[in-house]
């Protein structure tokens, strides 16, 4: 009856349909197990999964426990390894270029971990200073970066602020690591930051930085985002290069480019290239993307971008010379949206989650 249920799960999660795409199972940890973050490596060898941690429904005093580090084979989607786990959600994780390092990192805990794909062995457990890594203007990611030639980690971490009644979570303390040594280059306290992203060379630190400010009016109280910037540090020594004003356009990606030697920030209806050296405004993007995103990642060719909505039901290819767009794939209803999704480096496959299964993408499929 058991095989019967997972034939019937595995044939209703396969038969729906997008536009331009194949599904093919990856190989799931345990058939419950629900995975919350995902990485491809650069070199189309690898896929890693974050699952979900668990508590005991009995003995509820116990410490949640899961939160694996799942390693499959790009090609079939077989499961390779188990490389460890989080004992917490594992929300975040990013492979370094050489496709040698992955490091993940749990929201709810602040802690990242650095991993050997080589050896399948764990360098480097870190701790942020504060108890949560803060949500980024997506609510959904971590505010982390790994430098694409594995040696830098950057994170923010939070601290609870007590809103009314209620309360939220602020981006307090931004810390940067060298992974060689698995020692602190510098912090930077009360940051701000919403997203990082490092330059190709991973010599240059990027975020977008903001203060929240809450007001009460009447009995209610409502956040208005101020002070809005784009940051640029070296990334080995915290000095800062620049700080641009960013107005009105809370960024939810930063997108760097090494050939335009520009950074390129995402905020659907208002898309601002900015000069790496300088920070002043190289040109406006015109890209119509009205709805969050999920996902936002260029190829390495730097003509193309991905973007997958943050519904995750439609993504779209967007050529970056004129920001003329086109649909890449369309997952319509519940059972077919595809949701913590990542993006291969040449924009043809997506790792996510669907139907609570681990799933891969191939979105050149005919």
């Amino acid at each position: 009856m058991k095989r019967l249920w997972q034939f019937i799960s595995w044939g209703f999660l396969l038969s729906g349909s997008a536009l331009g795409a194949k599904f093919t199972p990856l190989e799931s940890h345990t058939n419950d197990t629900i995975f919350f973050s995902y990485a491809q490596s650069p070199d189309g060898k690898w896929i890693a999964g974050g699952s979900q941690a668990r508590r005991d429904p009995v003995k509820t005093n116990l410490p949640p426990t899961g939160g694996s580090i799942v390693l499959w084979r790009t090609e079939g989607g077989r499961r390779e390894a188990v490389l460890g786990d989080h004992s917490a959600t594992v929300n975040w994780m990013q492979f370094s270029d050489d496709s040698n390092i992955l490091v993940t990192g749990s929201g709810t805990t602040g802690m990242l971990k650095v991993w050997s794909i080589t050896d399948r062995s764990l360098k480097h457990t870190f701790q942020l200073p504060e108890p949560l890594i803060a949500s980024s203007t997506l609510g959904s990611q971590l505010v982390c970066a790994l430098s694409p030639d594995g040696k830098r980690l950057a994170a923010a971490g939070a601290v609870v602020k007590p809103v009314g009644i209620s309360q939220t979570s602020e981006v307090a303390t931004l810390t940067v690591w060298d992974l060689t040594t698995g020692k602190v280059l510098w912090t930077l306290p009360h940051c701000g930051a919403g997203t990082l992203a490092f330059t190709p060379d991973g010599q240059t630190l990027l975020a977008y930085t903001r203060n929240i400010l809450w007001e009460e009016l009447r009995g209610f109280h409502s956040a208005r985002i101020a002070d809005e910037r784009l940051m640029s540090w070296n990334a080995s020594t915290g000095t800062t290069h620049f700080m641009s004003p960013i107005p009105g356009m809370n960024p939810s990606h930063l997108v760097v480019s090494s050939k335009a030697g520009a950074v390129l920030a995402l905020s659907g209806d208002r898309n601002t290239w900015y000069d790496l050296k300088t920070g002043s405004v190289s040109r406006e993007q015109p890209i119509q993307l009205r709805r969050s995103l999920h996902v936002a990642a260029m190829n390495r060719d730097e003509d193309q971008l991905l973007v997958i909505e943050f519904s995750a039901e439609n993504m779209h290819r967007v050529r970056i010379a004129d920001g003329a767009t086109s649909v890449a794939g369309s997952f319509k209803g519940h059972t077919n949206r595809v949701m913590f999704a990542s993006v291969s480096s040449d924009l043809k496959r997506i790792a996510g989650t669907r139907s609570n299964r681990p799933v891969f993408v191939d979105l050149d499929a005919e």
